[in-house]
């Protein structure tokens, strides 16, 4: 078998310089051309008006932890969901989790977790509604907890464990 030679240490150099020149000339348009590719625009993705999402003790869920009847919500890349949450004023906490499954943590479902980055971005947060987007091209189910922080505590923070404590 022939080992590889200066020369050839040199051709798979100059081959891997005109890669990387192209793709830089190219820019990143045309090498998302090659991969996968989603439409994310606002034009091409209105919200989606959602509101059959329930509030119990001052925190709003767009579902339940396991999907419920109707599964988590649908959130392919692009999507747009604008959230009725039914706070009655604007919320003091979002929290935005994903699954791989419509079932999320329900027994023959899978795992649910909360997204990073552009999985899912809160665009607008007011009295009324979430607007929450998918700026990544992976299609994943939702889940939207969030809360206003009106519920008290069954006995006041200071006193929790206070009877436990040495003098």
């Amino acid at each position: 078998m022939r080992r590889a030679g200066c020369a050839d240490v040199r051709k798979a150099a100059a081959l891997i310089g005109a890669v990387l020149a192209l793709a830089t000339a190219t820019g990143c348009n045309e090498i998302n051309s090659i991969g996968p590719n989603c439409e994310r625009s606002g034009e091409a993705n209105p919200p989606v008006r959602y509101v059959e999402g329930t509030v119990e003790d001052g925190v709003y869920m767009s579902t339940p932890w396991d999907g419920g009847e109707q599964g988590l919500l649908w959130f392919p890349g692009g999507m747009r969901y604008e959230l009725v949450h039914g706070l009655g004023a604007r919320p003091r906490f979002v929290e935005l989790w994903l699954s791989f499954s419509r079932l999320g943590t329900a027994p023959d479902g899978g795992t649910v977790s909360l997204a990073s980055g552009n999985q899912a971005e809160l665009r607008t947060i007011d009295d009324e509604k979430l607007i929450i987007v998918n700026g990544s091209c992976i299609d994943y189910w939702l889940l939207v907890v969030a809360g206003t922080g009106d519920t008290t505590p069954e006995a006041p923070l200071e006193d929790a464990g206070a009877e436990d404590a040495e003098p």
